[in-house]
Protein backbone atom coordinates (compact mmCIF):
# COMPACT_ATOMS: atom_id res chain seq x y z
CA UNK A 1 0.00 0.00 0.00
CA UNK A 2 1.57 3.30 -0.95
CA UNK A 3 2.17 6.43 1.25
CA UNK A 4 0.47 9.42 0.72
CA UNK A 5 3.48 11.42 -1.05
CA UNK A 6 3.78 8.28 -3.26
CA UNK A 7 0.13 7.92 -3.96
CA UNK A 8 -0.49 11.59 -4.67
CA UNK A 9 3.15 11.12 -7.10
CA UNK A 10 1.67 8.62 -8.77
CA UNK A 11 -1.72 10.21 -9.36
CA UNK A 12 -3.53 8.31 -7.42
CA UNK A 13 -4.35 10.73 -4.13
CA UNK A 14 -5.76 13.82 -6.07
CA UNK A 15 -6.80 14.75 -2.72
CA UNK A 16 -3.01 15.36 -0.86
CA UNK A 17 -2.58 18.25 -4.14
CA UNK A 18 -3.72 22.07 -3.21
CA UNK A 19 -6.42 23.15 -6.00
CA UNK A 20 -4.01 25.24 -7.48
CA UNK A 21 -1.09 22.99 -7.25
CA UNK A 22 1.48 23.35 -10.30
CA UNK A 23 3.66 20.17 -11.87
CA UNK A 24 7.26 20.45 -13.86
CA UNK A 25 7.28 16.96 -15.98
CA UNK A 26 10.97 15.58 -16.94
CA UNK A 27 9.74 15.87 -21.38
CA UNK A 28 8.09 19.29 -21.26
CA UNK A 29 8.81 22.73 -20.73
CA UNK A 30 5.85 24.57 -19.23
CA UNK A 31 4.43 24.05 -15.63
CA UNK A 32 0.95 22.05 -15.53
CA UNK A 33 -1.35 23.66 -12.87
CA UNK A 34 -4.78 22.93 -10.85
CA UNK A 35 -5.35 19.61 -9.34
CA UNK A 36 -7.41 17.90 -11.46
CA UNK A 37 -4.40 18.54 -14.74
CA UNK A 38 -2.25 17.70 -12.37
CA UNK A 39 -3.11 14.45 -11.18
CA UNK A 40 -4.07 13.64 -14.83
CA UNK A 41 -0.41 14.03 -16.43
CA UNK A 42 0.78 12.45 -12.98
CA UNK A 43 -1.43 8.67 -13.84
CA UNK A 44 -0.47 9.20 -17.59
CA UNK A 45 3.58 9.26 -16.53
CA UNK A 46 2.44 6.22 -13.63
CA UNK A 47 0.50 4.25 -16.83
CA UNK A 48 3.82 4.89 -19.22
CA UNK A 49 6.17 3.62 -17.01
CA UNK A 50 3.96 0.66 -16.12
CA UNK A 51 4.09 1.06 -12.73
CA UNK A 52 7.28 1.83 -11.30
CA UNK A 53 9.06 0.86 -8.28
CA UNK A 54 9.67 3.41 -5.93
CA UNK A 55 13.85 2.94 -4.83
CA UNK A 56 14.10 5.85 -2.20
CA UNK A 57 13.35 8.63 -0.08
CA UNK A 58 14.69 12.11 -0.24
CA UNK A 59 13.94 14.60 2.81
CA UNK A 60 14.78 18.66 3.16
CA UNK A 61 13.60 20.87 5.26
CA UNK A 62 11.09 22.53 2.83
CA UNK A 63 10.91 19.34 0.04
CA UNK A 64 10.80 16.08 0.05
CA UNK A 65 11.20 13.40 -3.01
CA UNK A 66 10.66 9.39 -4.19
CA UNK A 67 13.17 8.11 -6.85
CA UNK A 68 11.57 5.26 -8.94
CA UNK A 69 12.48 2.85 -11.07
CA UNK A 70 10.36 2.02 -14.20
CA UNK A 71 11.94 -2.00 -14.13
CA UNK A 72 14.68 -4.06 -12.79
CA UNK A 73 16.58 -4.58 -15.91
CA UNK A 74 19.16 -1.68 -15.10
CA UNK A 75 17.92 -0.23 -18.84
CA UNK A 76 14.32 1.27 -18.03
CA UNK A 77 14.12 5.02 -17.44
CA UNK A 78 14.10 6.59 -13.63
CA UNK A 79 12.65 9.50 -12.87
CA UNK A 80 12.95 11.80 -9.37
CA UNK A 81 9.73 13.31 -8.27
CA UNK A 82 10.17 16.33 -5.68
CA UNK A 83 7.35 17.97 -3.44
CA UNK A 84 6.89 21.33 -1.78
CA UNK A 85 3.89 21.74 0.79
CA UNK A 86 1.47 24.79 1.37
CA UNK A 87 0.66 25.99 5.06
CA UNK A 88 -2.27 23.99 4.73
CA UNK A 89 -0.10 21.16 4.16
CA UNK A 90 -1.12 20.04 0.88
CA UNK A 91 1.32 19.45 -1.86
CA UNK A 92 1.72 22.87 -3.46
CA UNK A 93 4.33 22.15 -6.25
CA UNK A 94 5.82 19.17 -7.88
CA UNK A 95 8.84 19.00 -10.29
CA UNK A 96 9.60 15.59 -12.03
CA UNK A 97 13.18 14.88 -13.19
CA UNK A 98 14.29 11.68 -15.81
CA UNK A 99 17.61 10.16 -16.96
CA UNK A 100 18.53 8.62 -19.04
CA UNK A 101 18.11 10.68 -22.12
CA UNK A 102 18.15 7.83 -24.53
CA UNK A 103 14.91 6.30 -22.67
CA UNK A 104 13.72 8.85 -21.50
CA UNK A 105 12.90 9.26 -25.37
CA UNK A 106 11.27 5.84 -25.64
CA UNK A 107 9.56 6.86 -22.57
CA UNK A 108 8.63 9.96 -24.43
CA UNK A 109 6.77 8.11 -27.08
CA UNK A 110 4.79 5.98 -24.78
CA UNK A 111 3.83 9.49 -23.59
CA UNK A 112 3.02 10.51 -27.12
CA UNK A 113 0.36 7.68 -27.08
CA UNK A 114 -1.66 8.50 -24.05
CA UNK A 115 -1.67 12.54 -23.95
CA UNK A 116 0.53 14.03 -26.97
CA UNK A 117 0.78 17.48 -24.66
CA UNK A 118 2.85 15.72 -22.00
CA UNK A 119 5.40 14.66 -24.99
CA UNK A 120 5.49 18.18 -26.79
CA UNK A 121 8.91 19.06 -25.70
CA UNK A 122 9.13 22.68 -27.49
CA UNK A 123 11.09 25.28 -25.45
CA UNK A 124 9.19 28.79 -26.69
CA UNK A 125 10.27 31.54 -28.65
CA UNK A 126 13.23 32.61 -25.97
CA UNK A 127 15.86 30.09 -23.71
CA UNK A 128 14.39 28.47 -21.48
CA UNK A 129 13.62 29.53 -17.63
CA UNK A 130 11.61 27.68 -15.50
CA UNK A 131 7.83 29.09 -14.09
CA UNK A 132 7.17 28.03 -10.76
CA UNK A 133 7.96 30.01 -7.24
CA UNK A 134 11.14 32.30 -7.13
CA UNK A 135 13.94 30.20 -5.78
CA UNK A 136 16.40 31.19 -2.80
CA UNK A 137 19.32 29.69 -3.50
CA UNK A 138 21.75 27.95 -1.12
CA UNK A 139 25.22 26.72 -1.06
CA UNK A 140 26.41 23.26 -2.57
CA UNK A 141 27.42 21.18 0.09
CA UNK A 142 31.28 19.58 0.00
CA UNK A 143 31.42 16.63 -2.30
CA UNK A 144 33.58 14.03 -1.01
CA UNK A 145 36.07 11.77 -3.31
CA UNK A 146 34.96 9.39 -5.48
CA UNK A 147 35.71 5.84 -4.64
CA UNK A 148 37.78 3.90 -6.81
CA UNK A 149 34.82 1.57 -7.98
CA UNK A 150 32.45 4.17 -8.45
CA UNK A 151 29.85 4.28 -10.45
CA UNK A 152 27.72 6.75 -12.40
CA UNK A 153 24.08 6.81 -13.63
CA UNK A 154 23.94 9.68 -16.09
CA UNK A 155 22.06 11.46 -17.22
CA UNK A 156 22.42 11.16 -20.68
CA UNK A 157 24.51 8.04 -21.63
CA UNK A 158 22.99 4.54 -21.91
CA UNK A 159 25.74 2.92 -20.17
CA UNK A 160 27.25 3.22 -16.93
CA UNK A 161 30.59 4.48 -16.86
CA UNK A 162 32.52 2.53 -13.99
CA UNK A 163 35.92 3.76 -12.04
CA UNK A 164 37.32 6.79 -10.87
CA UNK A 165 39.47 7.02 -13.98
CA UNK A 166 36.52 6.86 -16.44
CA UNK A 167 33.86 8.75 -13.92
CA UNK A 168 36.51 11.85 -13.25
CA UNK A 169 36.94 12.73 -16.62
CA UNK A 170 32.73 12.30 -17.89
CA UNK A 171 32.54 14.51 -14.38
CA UNK A 172 35.44 17.30 -15.76
CA UNK A 173 33.47 17.36 -19.46
CA UNK A 174 30.35 17.90 -17.48
CA UNK A 175 31.45 21.05 -15.87
CA UNK A 176 33.10 22.47 -19.25
CA UNK A 177 29.28 22.16 -20.64
CA UNK A 178 27.30 24.27 -18.37
CA UNK A 179 27.90 27.71 -16.79
CA UNK A 180 26.77 29.68 -13.59
CA UNK A 181 25.31 26.27 -11.75
CA UNK A 182 23.11 27.70 -8.78
CA UNK A 183 21.60 25.06 -6.22
CA UNK A 184 17.90 25.10 -4.90
CA UNK A 185 18.01 22.46 -2.27
CA UNK A 186 20.24 19.93 -0.13
CA UNK A 187 18.01 17.02 0.63
CA UNK A 188 19.06 13.77 2.94
CA UNK A 189 18.40 10.22 1.35
CA UNK A 190 16.46 8.24 4.08
CA UNK A 191 18.12 5.09 5.30
CA UNK A 192 21.33 5.67 3.65
CA UNK A 193 24.79 7.54 3.83
CA UNK A 194 24.70 10.43 1.22
CA UNK A 195 22.69 13.58 -0.02
CA UNK A 196 21.28 15.12 -2.89
CA UNK A 197 21.51 18.72 -4.77
CA UNK A 198 18.92 20.43 -6.83
CA UNK A 199 20.62 22.47 -9.36
CA UNK A 200 20.07 24.90 -12.12
CA UNK A 201 22.90 25.76 -14.94
CA UNK A 202 22.62 27.15 -18.41
CA UNK A 203 23.05 25.16 -21.47
CA UNK A 204 23.30 26.83 -24.00
CA UNK A 205 21.76 29.42 -22.98
CA UNK A 206 18.69 27.68 -21.96
CA UNK A 207 18.47 26.62 -18.09
CA UNK A 208 18.67 22.87 -17.35
CA UNK A 209 17.53 21.71 -14.15
CA UNK A 210 19.27 18.64 -12.05
CA UNK A 211 19.14 16.35 -8.94
CA UNK A 212 22.08 15.00 -8.36
CA UNK A 213 21.78 12.00 -5.95
CA UNK A 214 25.33 11.23 -4.21
CA UNK A 215 25.21 7.86 -2.49
CA UNK A 216 28.35 7.54 0.37
CA UNK A 217 29.94 3.82 0.96
CA UNK A 218 31.59 2.90 4.39
CA UNK A 219 34.60 5.09 4.07
CA UNK A 220 32.62 8.11 3.32
CA UNK A 221 33.55 8.32 -0.80
CA UNK A 222 31.11 8.93 -3.47
CA UNK A 223 30.23 4.91 -4.57
CA UNK A 224 27.28 5.67 -6.95
CA UNK A 225 26.27 9.40 -8.44
CA UNK A 226 22.60 9.58 -10.02
CA UNK A 227 21.88 12.45 -12.22
CA UNK A 228 18.60 13.48 -13.55
CA UNK A 229 17.61 16.58 -15.96
CA UNK A 230 14.51 18.62 -16.89
CA UNK A 231 13.36 19.26 -19.37
CA UNK A 232 13.97 16.91 -22.07
CA UNK A 233 15.14 18.72 -24.86
CA UNK A 234 17.18 21.04 -22.52
CA UNK A 235 19.52 17.76 -22.04
CA UNK A 236 19.73 17.35 -25.97
CA UNK A 237 21.64 20.36 -26.07
CA UNK A 238 24.01 18.85 -23.32
CA UNK A 239 23.92 15.49 -24.62
CA UNK A 240 25.83 17.24 -28.04
CA UNK A 241 27.91 19.09 -26.12
CA UNK A 242 28.79 16.08 -24.00
CA UNK A 243 29.65 13.67 -27.10
CA UNK A 244 31.81 16.03 -29.12
CA UNK A 245 34.16 16.33 -25.21
CA UNK A 246 33.73 12.27 -25.04
CA UNK A 247 33.27 10.66 -28.62
CA UNK A 248 36.99 9.33 -28.32
CA UNK A 249 36.76 8.22 -24.55
CA UNK A 250 33.13 6.80 -24.82
CA UNK A 251 32.21 3.70 -27.40
CA UNK A 252 29.00 4.03 -29.46
CA UNK A 253 27.48 1.97 -26.50
CA UNK A 254 27.19 4.86 -24.48
CA UNK A 255 25.23 6.84 -26.89
CA UNK A 256 22.25 4.72 -27.79
CA UNK A 257 19.35 6.39 -29.02
CA UNK A 258 19.40 9.46 -31.36
CA UNK A 259 22.61 10.15 -33.00
CA UNK A 260 24.15 12.70 -31.04
CA UNK A 261 26.14 14.32 -33.91
CA UNK A 262 22.66 14.91 -36.04
CA UNK A 263 20.32 17.79 -35.32
CA UNK A 264 18.36 18.34 -32.42
CA UNK A 265 15.28 17.58 -32.27
CA UNK A 266 12.40 19.94 -32.01
CA UNK A 267 9.16 18.21 -31.71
Amino acid sequence: MPDQLTAALSGQAPTALAEDVSLATPLAAPRITGRDAVSAALGTYHRALAGPEATARLKGDEVEGVVHSAGPDGRSAEIVALARYNAAGLIATIDVYGRPWPFMAALREDIAKLDPALADPDLGAGPYVPEGPVPVWVDHPAVPPLAQDVILYSPILSEEPTGKAVVGPVLEAAARSFTDLKVRAVLGIEGRAGFAVVIDEYVDRHVQQLVEVFTLDDEGEVAELRIFTRPWLVTAHFRKRMYALLKDTLGPEYWEGPDPRGPLPTR
